[in-house]
């Protein structure tokens, strides 16, 4: 007996409720092949319709969202761009509710969303065929093998069986789950559960990936495996990638840009690299040695410089001529040069200042 064959008792109302949530979340295209005409070219290769050429993979203007009388998102207007984009926010801030906004899952009071040029509430099955999601909140089926859940993803979004099977081991493969994907889902570990999720959202090959806590319970190693993949579907394969998340070193670590969103506005938006630029151009030298010596040395030769921890100094670099005196002074000094580069904020200082700045001065960076 296949996993299509399988029936489950008319009362388990938890499985049931599972297989409908599969077959919205992933296209519903239907298990029997059927659409897969509409869905892929006759080689097997993606050709889900395009949208107007210019159009962003994101775009929302003045979208409000209310549950009863409290609003969770409040004229937000936003746009996503081609690579990878993070969206953060404190806890309530209605970033989930946003990425449900998105996929057309909630009802709007106000605004318009758009996902390729494509309304979601208008064409929800074309919006799905081009998104791939990983859910915050587990989705997986009891009873079935890692590789059937993501056959089964491949088959709701159009796949006929021999190759929505073919393409679940290869994105298994590329997700390194090894044997692994023979277990019942139920009994493998939190990340190869995280591995599956992520496999069965990529398996049509869509043309964005919308992650919510991607990382949450992974361990360091696949944590980095985890990131790894995002920045290689977006930097190889041309995806766009938003990541909703709390971790804010990962945002750091991999993002294009970021919005961030609290009490259900938009209180920054914009290129990361840009955010996290000081004020004043700084250079930032690590190294090794007498640290004092050459911060003495930098200061005889009238360059600002301070200590920010045991082997790292912020060096000024308002000028470029400066840039022979500041070798000199490393040269001079001893010490072990091990960086030199451009000075950045940490994106948590960003965040809080956003997040802490009162509603009328939040603005959007270009």
């Amino acid at each position: 007996m296949t996993f299509e064959d399988r029936t489950f008792a008319d009362d388990d109302d938890v499985t049931r409720g599972m297989w409908a949530f599969l077959r919205r979340s992933f296209g519903a295209a239907g298990d029997d092949g059927r659409a897969a005409a509409a869905v892929y070219g006759r080689h097997g290769e993606s050709s889900t319709p395009a949208a107007a050429a210019d159009a962003p993979p994101i775009s929302l203007d003045g979208v409000v969202k209310r549950y009863g009388r409290r609003t969770v998102l409040d004229r937000v207007t936003c746009e996503v761009r081609p690579g990878i984009a993070g969206l953060v926010g404190p806890t309530g801030a209605g970033t989930s509710t946003l990425v449900r906004a998105i996929l057309g899952l909630v009802r709007l009071a106000a605004g318009r969303v758009g996902v390729f040029g494509v309304d979601p509430a208008r064409r929800p099955r074309l919006v799905r065929q081009a998104v791939g999601v990983v859910p915050e909140d587990e989705c997986t089926v009891p009873g079935l093998a890692a590789v059937e859940m993501v056959q089964y993803a491949a088959r709701l979004s159009g796949l006929p069986g021999t190759e929505a099977l073919r393409r679940a081991h290869e994105v298994l493969d590329w997700c390194d789950a090894g044997q692994e994907r023979y277990r019942p889902v139920e009994t493998l570990s939190v990340g190869m559960r995280q591995k599956v999720a992520f496999a069965a959202a990529i398996v049509h090959d869509p043309r964005m990936v919308i992650l919510d806590e991607p990382t949450n319970g992974l361990d360091p190693i696949e944590r980095r495996a985890m990131l790894g993949r995002l920045t290689t579907l977006a930097r190889e394969h041309g995806k766009t990638i938003l990541v909703s998340t709390h971790v804010l070193p990962d945002v750091q670590s991999i993002c294009d840009r970021v919005i961030v969103l609290a009490a259900g506005r938009v209180r920054l938006e914009g290129s990361l690299d840009e955010l996290t630029r000081p004020v004043a151009p700084q250079l930032r030298l690590e190294a090794t040695g007498p640290l004092e010596v050459c911060l003495q040395r930098l200061r005889e030769r009238g360059i600002v410089a301070a200590r920010a921890d045991a082997t790292t100094l912020l060096v000024s670099a308002e000028e470029d001529r400066r840039l022979d005196d500041i070798w000199r002074a490393v040269r001079e000094s001893g010490v072990t040069l091990r960086t030199l580069e451009p000075a950045r904020r940490r994106f948590e200082d960003v965040f809080l200042q956003a997040i802490a700045r009162p509603e009328e001065d939040a603005h959007a960076a270009p």
